[in-house]
């Protein structure tokens, strides 16, 4: 365990001469609102270093000198959200990553978690009693520790296998440069929106006015949520909504009866009421108004003509990854269709150098994605 500036010394200059290390990071956002970094796992091949991130506070800063190298790869497990969390909480920038669950997205597995990996190259049962665990809470005791360490140290020999089966598919480069989106991926802050109601099930059930009140009880959660710096689901369900959304409880005394209000009543019923009786008199229709996006996949809404490129790339990839017996994202990664029917390249030169699509996408699917954007290329000349 690292909870002090010596010992986070000592660590780092241990792990300095490793040639490679394994990453993993748990946080309490299951549990609050605003996320807290609480630690980090690292192995080398030969020992396993506890961070504590709590405990070390800012001085967490200087795990940079471990992430930040090119020349020595950092093994993660699904590593987009930690290295998310990672440059939120501590600005890290990394070098050079290799995630083993992308690598068996490339590679079309059935099952990508840590576990299933673990038993099927390792025939290890991985224990999974604390994967909804506080991490935030302290101590740290030897239970949590030997639960921590496994999600970093196996990583070495899985990897190992997994990158022979990138090459005998001949797509370790793809593989390279998925891992190298993730380096460069750029946290976003972030934003309420209150549109997003219509990700509970059953919503689309409910009339107008009553999708309304769901609308509005849904806004009024995030608050409160916000408030207590509690998830908002532990504050009150999806479920809770939705049914107090379809059968609107006329007063406290109705309220107090309702399933999975609880403790929350005594503070916020009338408050709750009110809210009810405003979403009531605005009603909110099925789908969401369209929001442009200035960032991401679809940041530009496609004209038809795009619209009907993009329907072609989608069905010449999905025969194309078949064919092969790989994931769609080994063949084109999703982003990247976009991009490319936004801005089509002129020539397999221009497609290669895009830094999603590299040489070997280039040389095997360059002159078939040149005549799919062929419409959109003539149109941009």
């Amino acid at each position: 365990m690292i909870t002090t500036q010596a010992q986070l010394n000592q660590a780092l200059s241990e792990l300095e001469a490793e040639k490679r290390l394994a990453l993993d990071i748990e946080s309490d956002s299951f549990y609050h609102y605003e996320e807290r970094l609480c630690i980090v796992t690292v192995s080398s091949p030969r020992e396993n270093y506890i961070f504590d991130t709590l405990a070390l506070g800012e001085a967490g800063r200087e795990l940079q000198s471990l992430v930040e190298r090119r020349d020595r790869p950092l093994l993660m497990h699904s590593a987009n959200n930690d290295v998310l969390a990672l440059k939120r909480g501590y600005r890290l920038e990394f070098g050079w990553i290799q995630d083993t669950a992308l690598a068996c997205t490339l590679l079309n597995y059935p099952q990508t978690s840590l576990a299933s990996l673990a038993e099927a190259f390792l025939g290890l049962r991985l224990p999974k009693d604390l994967q909804r665990h506080d991490w935030g809470q302290r101590p740290i005791l030897q239970q949590h520790i030997d639960y921590l360490i496994n999600d970093t140290r196996h990583l070495f020999e899985i990897h190992d296998r997994i990158e022979g089966e990138l090459r005998d598919r001949d797509i370790y480069e793809e593989y390279e440069l998925e891992c190298r989106a993730l380096v460069q991926s750029v946290p976003r802050e972030r934003e309420f929106d209150p549109e997003r109601f219509r990700r509970i099930r059953a919503h689309e059930e409910l009339d107008a006015s009553r999708r309304g009140a769901l609308k509005a009880l849904y806004a009024w959660r995030d608050g409160l949520a916000r408030s207590l710096n509690r998830a908002p689901f532990r504050v009150i369900s999806d479920g809770t909504l939705l049914d107090l959304a379809k059968d609107p409880p006329r007063d406290v005394a109705e309220l107090a009866r309702r399933s999975g209000v609880g403790r929350w009543l005594s503070e916020h019923a009338e408050e709750m009421l009110a809210v009810i009786r405003r979403g009531l008199s605005e009603p909110a229709p099925l789908r969401a108004p369209f929001k442009p996006r200035t960032t991401g996949d679809d940041a530009k809404r496609l004209d038809p003509r795009q619209r009907d490129v993009l329907g072609k790339l989608k069905g010449w990839r999905e025969k194309e990854a078949a064919s092969r017996g790989l994931g769609l994202q080994a063949v084109l990664p999703t982003p990247v269709m976009f991009e490319l029917i936004q801005n089509p390249p002129r020539d397999v030169a221009e497609l290669a150098a895009h830094p999603r699509v590299g040489q070997s996408r280039a040389r095997r699917y360059g002159e078939k994605l040149l005549q799919l954007l062929a419409p959109l290329a003539r149109a941009r000349r």
